[in-house]
């Protein structure tokens, strides 16, 4: 998914090019040693193009101090370089925290505490929990992604559909009509194989308490405990009709969308990245959005606060450091972000736009109203590659539900046990 959103990002920032969010020398790029009065260094998840525009805007109100962007590739590249500096290499000013690191930034007193930040007042908690741990914040997520479902409009209508389902029963009674006028009543890529029973979870569980999972961590809790009654209703009401068919575990991302915005699938779940691919694959297609409802009609997006900036406490460049955070933090540098990324934004009462059909969105990702389980998960990587597999497995027919869920504990204890 990452890497999804990453790649939207770059065609976003460079297809913004020049214009800038302050100045139109945005688009020149920054070598190490530059010769301005004042650097300050960025360790960065974005390349410098995805940057250039927020580079520009600081530049601009702070006359004299230039933003160096040492772009290190995400996830494993980045994260790797980061470690580095927090164990004796000297730092950066600035550096993208992401949830990957939150253990071991807090370990080695990596980075100056944000939770004071007068923004924090309205930034949403899930901002904050994503990017922090123990009651302090180590980044700066102005941001976040979420994934819905896309309905076919053209489907529902021929299928006789005149509502989206508010639902986890209306849901699945919808399938069945589409199933019925001989279209695939939901796609979906082989990675997302298991994606709609994590939302299912989430909008049952994760809509109630945030943290329902955080017993994951230390073997409190065990997975099979947690998800049985959601991989259940997964299997019995989607998988086991043929809902959702073997298809999809040799499908591609490019081949979903083909599917879902030429009328050959009712259903897809994606999110703001996959509205490109639509217009330019069927710029004629109408569809709408909708959230995956719970068994009485809860829901909670699925989604996470994006990486943020953190400052680090040992960066040569103190004043300068802050300097870019209080920029970030003004009405300017929080709409040259919006702007740029092009993403829902973490901060209430900003008013940005996208796309008509994600409006209703907006105020949920504002209120924290999103949840992605790896921010919880340990080894969040390999635990979401054993989902992915266990799911597969049962949708092939090679692994019961209760299978499943018993590989995935096997892989927690494996990962808490080293």
């Amino acid at each position: 998914m990452k890497g999804k959103i990453l790649a939207t990002l770059l065609c976003a920032s460079m297809a913004l090019g020049m214009m800038g969010c302050g100045s139109g020398n945005g688009g020149g790029s920054t070598q190490k040693g530059s010769s301005s009065d004042e650097t300050v260094t960025l360790l960065s998840w974005y390349t410098e193009a995805q940057m250039s525009d927020v580079k520009a805007g600081f530049e601009k109100e702070n006359p004299g101090y230039e933003l160096e962007v040492q772009y290190v590739p995400p996830t494993e590249q980045y994260v790797q370089k980061l470690t580095l500096l927090m164990n004796g290499n000297e730092p950066t000013d600035l550096f993208f925290m992401c949830p990957e690191v939150r253990e071991d930034v807090e370990a080695t007193d990596f980075a100056e505490d944000l939770s004071k930040l007068p923004i924090m007042d309205k930034l949403s908690d899930s901002a904050k929990r994503t990017l922090g741990i123990n009651g302090k914040v180590y980044g700066l997520s102005l941001d976040s992604w979420a994934s819905f479902f896309f309905y076919n409009k053209e489907v529902f209508d021929k299928a006789g559909i005149k509502e989206t389902p508010t639902t986890w029963d209306e849901l699945v009674e919808d399938m069945e009509k589409i199933k019925k006028i001989g279209v695939e009543p939901m796609t979906a890529q082989s990675e997302d194989a298991g994606r709609l029973c994590l939302g299912l979870f989430a909008s049952n569980e994760a809509s109630k308490d945030p943290e329902v999972e955080a017993g994951l961590a230390d073997g409190s809790k065990k997975f099979s405990d947690l998800y049985k009654e959601s991989m259940d209703a997964w299997y019995n009401d989607v998988v086991k009709p043929g809902y959702l068919g073997q298809s999809c575990l040799s499908l591609t991302n490019d081949q979903q969308e083909e599917m879902f915005i030429n009328g050959q699938a009712g259903m897809m779940i994606g999110g703001p990245w996959s509205i490109p691919d639509f217009e330019a694959k069927n710029p004629d297609a109408e569809y709408g959005t909708f959230a995956i409802p719970g068994f009485n009609g809860e829901t909670m997006l699925q989604g996470a606060a994006n990486v943020g900036i953190g400052i680090a406490k040992d960066g040569k460049n103190k004043e300068g450091a802050q300097k870019f955070m209080d920029y970030l933090c003004s009405d300017e540098g929080i709409r040259c972000w919006s702007d740029t990324f092009g993403n829902f934004m973490n901060v209430s009462g900003f008013d940005y736009t996208v796309d008509p059909c994600l409006e209703g969105f907006k105020d949920e990702v504002a209120e924290g109203k999103i949840y992605w389980q790896t921010v919880e998960w340990p080894s969040s990587s390999s635990v979401l590659n054993s989902y992915t597999a266990a799911c597969q497995n049962v949708i092939s027919g090679v692994s019961t539900p209760k299978e499943a869920l018993d590989s995935i504990d096997e892989k927690f204890d494996e990962i808490l046990n080293k």
